[in-house]
């Protein structure tokens, strides 16, 4: 997608109709020679390029009511950035779903793209098991290079921002709404939006200044949230929440969902449970995570091992799972000693057990 400077105003007020979504907008882009000439073409025109006839008749007729240059105006006082499909801070990630927002607004500051990010999203009632979650969860993975993203909402989202912002690490909020303080959703958490932003991070938009949070909105929400992310960690959810929305997505996208399990006897544990059944990835651990999103938590120690079988294993082990079979082969160890070293080593935190015999080490060697 092309973004000249000169056609910015054009961008904002085409967007501002909310009917011209990341697709529309698309086949204007295709199918005009500038935004300004879509944005002053007749019905006809707009049909020929691709827009249902009765948008573009409501276009035409709403269109003198927008003016590009007050939009860009507004968007210059308030301190937005836009980062257009074109820009280097937009998240390579983002550009390969279905359909990718041509630009998006932003307040405060985007981290390098290159750091890994994880969605965090759930109930918006959670119980105080799933508080608990997020901090275990959540704290350790937010002291790594990890970018915590999530929507903002009450409960689980919150809570996700709040946990990362206090142990110092980076987060990033997806709006439904505005970026600006008078439309940001929710409002009783525009001073989280304004730590978030204070203390580094960034909050997001793809919806235009005083645009409302209507119901609507979300589900575009929510396919950015899963879009910029390399995986999406669910937490507490509803069998219809809309957490799952946003697991969806992730999973249309190709990336990661992770679900962490909960007692059967709670309805917020459907969600993720019903996940799991599906082919999620369980979560009980951030160990879990790491060895998929992140080499190594930066807080981590190195171990120097302490018998020449703890040297001898942890030399053929890595963040790649291996079975204990392998590891027998490799290390030309006796299997009950290879057993009882792994035991003692993930009793130390040193390995971890990822299920079926397979062994990944999670702490570097001094």
């Amino acid at each position: 997608m092309s973004f000249l400077p000169e056609d910015l105003p054009f961008w904002l007020g085409l967007v501002r109709f909310r009917p011209f979504g990341a697709l529309r907008l698309g086949r204007l882009e295709q199918g005009f020679p500038s935004m300004q000439k879509a944005f002053e073409a007749s019905r006809d025109a707009l049909i020929a390029c691709g827009i249902e006839a009765p948008i573009a008749k409501a276009f035409c007729e709403e269109r003198s009511a927008i003016d590009p240059q007050k939009e860009w105006e507004d968007v210059q006082a308030q301190g937005v950035q836009i980062v257009s499909f074109e820009h280097p801070l937009y998240p390579s990630l983002l550009k390969t779903i279905y359909d990718p927002p041509p630009f998006f607004f932003v307040r405060g500051t985007l981290p390098d793209p290159a750091r890994q990010t994880l969605a965090v999203v759930g109930s918006r009632q959670p119980s105080l098991y799933g508080k608990q979650v997020v901090r275990r969860l959540i704290e350790p993975l937010a002291q790594s290079p990890l970018v915590i993203v999530s929507g903002l909402a009450y409960g689980i989202d919150a809570l996700a921002h709040t946990v990362t912002l206090d142990a110092g690490g980076t987060t990033i909020a997806i709006l439904g709404s505005g970026l600006d303080d008078a439309t940001l959703y929710p409002q009783e958490h525009l001073p989280l939006a304004k730590r978030i932003i204070t203390q580094g991070g960034a909050v997001v938009s793809e919806f235009p200044l005083r645009t409302p949070p209507l119901k609507q909105h979300f589900p575009f929400r929510n396919r950015l949230i899963a879009g910029w992310c390399q995986g999406t960690l669910i937490i507490e959810a509803h069998k219809k929440s809309g957490s799952l929305i946003t697991a969806r997505a992730a999973l249309d996208a190709g990336r990661d969902v992770y679900a962490v399990p909960g007692p059967i006897t709670s309805l917020l544990s459907e969600g993720p449970n019903n996940l799991l059944k599906m082919g999620a990835i369980p979560v009980s651990d951030p160990t879990d995570i790491f060895p998929t999103l992140v080499e190594m938590p930066i807080s981590a120690k190195t171990y120097q091992p302490t018998t020449k079988e703890e040297s001898s294993l942890l030399s053929f082990l890595s963040l790649d799972p291996k079975h204990i079979d392998v590891l027998i082969e490799e290390t030309h160890l006796p299997a009950s000693a290879v057993s009882s070293t792994l035991t003692l080593l993930e009793m130390k935190g040193i390995v971890k057990h990822m299920g079926s015999q397979y062994y990944i080490r999670v702490t570097l060697l001094a």
